[in-house]
């Protein structure tokens, strides 16, 4: 039963790959990322992804490279979005960081400080709500400021032509010839089913 489910979870990422979608190896000057009319290269990329600690990422290297590299990818497009906005307005990007951000993050109460402590006792490990209160206000307020940041990033996108081209790795299963199959060959998709009937 559980080399089934491996071969199930193995079906269902090469049903996203298919010998009509034969991966391109991304070289170091391919453009992965365009905002507006402005490129992103993948040796731009790397240069910042691979500032990421290793802690981040679990599995396969080439999913932690991808992985590394759409982070760092977003966060660059996330920048560059910024910049434009804050020329557009004529004013500093820590300025607008400020209009368009700092300003609209609720601050947070002590009773959402005191909700958040009772519902993670495992995490504060006993310590007292007195102790690790304004370690809890902090966390609950960047989570609020990622949150409001990520909301204008994302009206920003809806105005600017933002194209991400960095494709995730995929697996190229190989079938044989004898195998039964149905539909035409090359067909966008493939899927693959294996089965074991005993």
């Amino acid at each position: 039963m559980k080399q089934f489910t491996i071969c199930a979870a193995i079906v269902l990422v090469a049903a996203c790959s298919s010998s009509a979608q034969q991966a391109k190896r991304p070289a170091h000057n391919d453009v992965v990322a365009t905002v507006g009319t402005a490129s992103i290269t993948l040796d731009e990329v790397d240069d910042k992804a691979l500032e990421a600690p290793t802690s981040n990422f679990t599995g396969k290297l080439s999913q932690a490279l991808y992985e590394a590299r759409r982070a760092a990818l977003e966060e660059i497009v996330a920048s560059r979005l910024m910049d434009a906005a804050a020329k557009a307005q004529g004013i500093e990007r820590t300025a607008l960081v400020e209009k368009e951000i700092t300003s609209k993050v609720a601050p947070v109460t002590d009773a959402e400080i005191e909700s958040w402590f009772r519902a993670n006792q495992n995490r504060v490990q006993g310590a007292p709500l007195e102790q690790v209160r304004q370690p809890i206000r902090a966390y609950l307020t960047q989570e609020r400021m990622q949150a409001v940041r990520q909301d204008y990033i994302d009206t920003l996108k809806a105005r600017t032509p933002v194209k991400v081209m960095l494709e995730p790795p995929r697996l190229m299963a190989k079938v044989p010839s004898s195998s039964p199959v149905r539909g035409p060959a090359g067909a966008p998709v493939e899927i693959i089913e294996w089965s074991d009937f005993q």
